[in-house]
């Protein structure tokens, strides 16, 4: 198959690229720096892998295309997958430039599916494409578009920690040696042969609200309360003792939560200590700025932080650790992080109680805001 990857950063080329070319697919990257484009088309990247296995892998024949553009038009005309992997707060952009290579498919008469993936930690993720997709098509086209085209959501849990150039030009990317890239098969257009590490899902909503209220919960509240202690490095947070506690604390009160919701576990829950074991693993050299960047995102009412401290609060779980980790992110100051700037003139300006409100949704009445507020003030 021909896949066409938008975004080639460190998911995009260390979990999705890597996985799709080793299965023999003809694999596309779209990006827009120049330098990232010329550097994948001259040498292709390699993926250094730490953990268990230690190795390094070389992606070769490959190819990525500026974006916007005739390229990137012409790429999709072709494709008969999509991948994004943009970060979610760029996913209103890229529909702009996405639906018009869409568009440019249909008036050529392309009658195969498409397949689009929303490769995104965020909700509903097809459905959001799907919805900002619609929005910028003309509405004499969009039967033609619901027809041919399939919107799904899918999620990478590989932990991918650094991109860099090497002396050669050549860009190298570190990740863990684990990772699964689960997606939803309920609006798949075409056939394929699903091989590891893909995993087709017909309860994903359940699984992606699990990966977030568990994996990138214990990874944000690692993050966040590193950074209140000076830390650097997630490993380095890890051997912390009290943030260790707290980490491992928060995920099982999500955990309990997800099991009063669901009545079983589904996915995820089964793997704490192998996603703790991730966390762990210095020769990531996983920074704290990257993954508590964003922090008004991470805060927001459904996310890995305030979501799982509800749904626990709902099923009678005192959510002690959890609110440690939301309460942290409210002091996240990383240089250089324009939502950590914002956060804290928020606070600093408006105070915690209308910044909850505000970023979170928590009414100043809402037990979650006030246990948080108490928090703070320990």
């Amino acid at each position: 198959m021909r896949i066409i990857i938008i975004g080639a950063g460190r998911v995009g080329l260390g979990a999705l690229g890597v996985a799709l070319a080793m299965q023999g697919h003809e694999v596309v990257f779209a990006a827009r720096r120049e330098e990232i484009v010329n550097s994948i088309n001259q040498h292709g990247y390699d993926v250094a892998t730490k953990g268990t296995v230690e190795a390094r892998v070389e992606v070769r024949g490959v190819r990525a295309v500026m974006m916007p553009g005739e390229d990137f038009a012409r790429e999709i005309a072709e494709a008969d997958q999509v991948y994004t992997s943009v970060r979610p707060d760029n996913l209103p952009e890229l529909s702009t430039t996405l639906a018009e290579a869409i568009l440019h498919r249909i008036k050529s008469g392309v009658k195969r599916p498409l397949d689009v993936f929303c490769c995104e930690n965020l909700k509903n993720a097809g459905s959001q494409i799907e919805r900002l997709i619609f929005t910028n098509l003309p509405f004499q086209f969009a039967q033609q578009v619901q027809d041919y085209v399939g919107f799904n959501a899918a999620i990478s849990d590989r932990i991918v920690s650094g991109q860099e150039f090497d002396e050669n030009g050549r860009l190298v990317i570190t990740a863990d040696s684990m990772g699964d890239v689960l997606f939803d098969t309920l609006q798949v257009k075409n056939d394929f042969d699903v091989l590891p590490p893909l995993k087709g899902l017909d309860n994903f909503p359940a699984c992606i609200e699990e990966k977030l209220y568990i994996l990138n919960c214990g990874h944000a509240v690692c993050a966040y309360l590193g950074y209140k202690r000076g830390y650097k490095y997630i490993h380095e947070a890890m051997a912390d003792d009290a943030i260790n506690r707290a980490v491992v604390g928060a995920m099982l009160e999500a955990q309990r939560a997800l099991q009063c919701k669901h009545g079983r576990t589904l996915h995820y829950g089964a793997l704490i200590n192998d996603i703790l074991a991730s966390f762990s693993n210095a020769a990531l050299m996983d920074t704290i700025a990257r993954v508590g960047r964003d922090p008004v995102r991470k805060l927001q009412s459904d996310d890995r932080l305030v979501g799982p401290a509800k749904l626990a609060y709902r099923y009678g779980i005192e959510p002690t650790y959890l609110i440690q980790g939301c309460a942290a992110a409210l002091s996240f100051a990383e240089q250089g992080d324009a939502q950590a700037a914002e956060m804290q003139k928020l606070v600093r300006e408006r105070g915690v109680e209308h910044s909850l409100d505000f970023v979170s949704q928590l009414r100043p009445w809402n037990p979650i805001s006030k246990l948080i507020r108490d928090e703070l003030r320990n």
